[in-house]
């Protein structure tokens, strides 16, 4: 198949050629078209547009990295009035284009402010933060005669262009559908990016996204930034269109709109917020149309009733609505072409690609083991989780973590991938003292792990989880994923390759574009495992990985195990409950009870140890 000239273009060609089309489009049919954006309806596309930019902006930080804002619409507010102090005749009249990258940097300002809370808060506490931020914008800085020219607000001009004034409303429009664009192109980038990868995975989950590499906390902050950036110029957008703007522009109740606008569109759907804020601009002057001026201002009551019948019914808005009848229809062709069971799927993982940055394995000096446990003591409050355990994990073997319920062995698990600061203790990673390190750093240095529910952003393809996966090895700046230049396209490239070969490794292909939640619990493990295997890590450390599987998916596991060991090189520390499949497969096995370590040696040792018999196995077992 051919492709077009248009399809040739680099993306940032085609976007280009789409901007200064839509910056010809609106005056040309003007002229043209006399009264096709006359006056009401040109303030209508205007409205639409900048609301357009607003919802992208919080769909970033709502739809992507799950952190909630109820006071966004005063970011806007923050870029309009820097628009109008840098662009007033009265003030230090600038041109235009200098206001809208300001704005855009003051707004990212103090959206940095307002996320440190982010980092310490969740949920109810971080909305009810930034309801607070909103407030005070509104009632006290937007009201400073000094800077925003107090009640009666401040002026803000519309662009000039050597002899040409953008006076009317329809040539100002060019101007928004090109900032539209931009920040639609933006968008895009961010979400075929590392960092888009990143957001989605703190949405899903933090401890998971921690295990991948990400550092969620700054990740967080730059969520924050990136929105109060794009809310920034969507504030400019707006003060061009109405020409003053003052603090009761910016009521709380614009930000309640943008929420509306988000959860109706759906969250984390670019095209659905964008399609729902040019509908709600459009509604009032369609119900004033049709029923009169009495119908006037209830868009905002109809707007609340939706979000409740959004909520009630699909939480993730008309995208997730079409994204279930979407999930429905394929779930009915896999189950009429018949689709194997887990027991069928058998990953041949030795063929698992390696990223160049890790190509060759870590030296280390003799003896020195890949991970190295000693004195761990954990303490959540007066419960004594894990007591003085120590543990020795050398390289190229598969160390088993035994014990019953409630030993701590999860806890020890997340104390050494660096989700939970133990209270005493050392822990070595090939040599090197990582106690004082993030989780996210444990990961970057070659520590890879899998969780008891599932590892996985449940949301994203088996290729973008794959893709997340290899977020330590991704190497290109926050900058050169949002412009898509330099590295950036290179570098992504090669993650996908890699997340093609790890697919078809896995024996994944037909499920390469699905969902994850769309798989059985025993598949979602096979890729959760791939997941970690993908970029070469030195420790695999595996919780409870044949959890929920069948028990031919369970033999499977056991055949793939030892070829982690045997083929792929890698050392394994395993927690499992499943004794056949430990005795079958492990060099080693420690074992908890109580926080405390009983028992530690090779497998046929420790099997008939007295103490581990009556606190774990119930009955010796024979070797």
């Amino acid at each position: 198949m051919t492709t077009s000239w248009l399809g040739r273009l680099p993306r940032s060609a085609r976007v280009g050629l789409l901007a200064a089309i839509l910056a010809v489009v609106p005056p040309i049919l003007t002229r043209l078209v006399p009264d096709l954006f006359a006056g009401l309806e040109a303030n209508v596309v205007g409205t639409g547009t900048y609301l357009a930019a607003a919802a992208l902006a919080l769909n970033m930080l709502m739809g992507y990295a799950g952190q909630i804002s109820l006071g966004h619409f005063a970011l806007l507010g923050v870029g309009a009035f820097t628009t109008g102090i840098l662009t007033s005749p009265t003030r230090l009249a600038l041109p235009f284009i200098l206001a809208v990258p300001a704005a855009a940097l003051v707004g990212a300002a103090v959206a940095l402010v307002i996320g440190l809370p982010a980092l310490r808060l969740r949920g109810l506490y971080l909305a009810i933060a930034t309801i607070g931020f909103s407030y005070a914008m509104e009632q006290s800085i937007f009201r400073i005669k000094g800077l925003t020219g107090g009640s009666g607000g401040i002026d803000v001009p519309r662009p000039i262009a050597g002899s040409f004034t953008f006076l009317k409303t329809a040539d100002y429009l060019a101007i928004m559908l090109v900032l539209l664009v931009g920040l639609w192109a933006l968008d895009v980038n961010l979400t075929r990016s590392r960092l888009g990868r990143a957001f989605q995975a703190i949405r899903a989950d933090e401890a998971v996204a921690s295990s991948f590499g990400i550092d969620v906390a700054r990740y967080k902050l730059l969520a924050f930034v990136l929105s109060g950036a794009v809310a920034g110029v969507a504030g400019a957008m707006y003060g061009g269109l109405v020409g003053t703007v003052s603090a009761s522009s910016f009521g709380y109740q614009f930000s309640l709109l943008l929420v509306v606008l988000v959860v109706v569109g759906g969250l984390g759907s670019r095209v659905g917020v964008v399609v729902a804020a040019y509908v709600f601009a459009v509604m009032p002057r369609l119900f004033v149309g049709v029923f009169g001026e009495g119908i006037r201002g209830w868009d905002l009551i109809i707007g609340a009733a939706l979000l409740m019948v959004a909520v009630r019914n699909h939480p993730g808005g008309v995208a997730e609505a079409l994204r279930e009848r979407k999930d429905k229809r394929a779930a009915k062709r896999r189950k009429a072409s018949g689709d194997p069971d887990d027991s069928q799927v058998a990953p041949s993982l030795p063929q698992m690609p390696r990223p160049p940055s890790r190509a060759v394995d870590t030296p280390l000096a003799a003896g020195v083991p890949v991970l190295r446990v000693s004195g761990m003591t954990v303490r959540f409050g007066g419960l004594l989780a894990v007591n003085e355990a120590d543990l020795v994990v050398p390289r190229g073997q598969i160390v088993g973590l035994i014990g019953p319920n409630g030993a701590g062995k999860t806890t020890m698990f997340n104390a050494i991938s660096g989700l939970v600061r133990p209270t005493e203790g050392r822990i070595e990673l090939l040599g090197r003292d990582v106690t004082g390190d993030a989780g996210h750093r444990r990961a970057a240095s070659g520590m890879g792990r899998t969780f008891q529910n599932i590892g996985l952003a449940k949301d994203l393809s088996v290729t973008e989880n794959l893709l997340l996966a290899q977020h330590s090895v991704a190497d290109y700046s926050g900058w050169e994923a949002l412009t898509a230049l330099r590295r950036a396209p290179r570098v992504e490239r090669e993650l996908r390759e890699r997340a093609r070969e790890a697919v078809a490794a896995l024996g994944f292909e037909r499920y390469a574009d699905t969902p994850v939640r769309q798989l059985s619990h025993g598949q979602q493990r096979i890729v959760e495992l791939g997941a970690v295997l993908v970029t070469a890590p030195e420790l695999v450390m595996l919780d409870e990985p044949s959890a929920g599987m069948s028990p031919g998916a369970a033999e499977n596991l056991a055949v793939r195990l030892r070829d982690i060991r045997d083929q792929l090189g890698r050392t394994v520390l395993l927690i499992e409950h499943n004794i056949p499949l430990v005795l079958d497969v492990c060099d080693s096995l420690t074992v908890l009870s109580a926080g405390r370590v009983i028992a530690s040696g090779g497998v046929d040792e420790v099997a008939r140890q007295a103490e581990v018999v009556s606190a774990y196995l119930g009955e010796a077992v024979p070797a």
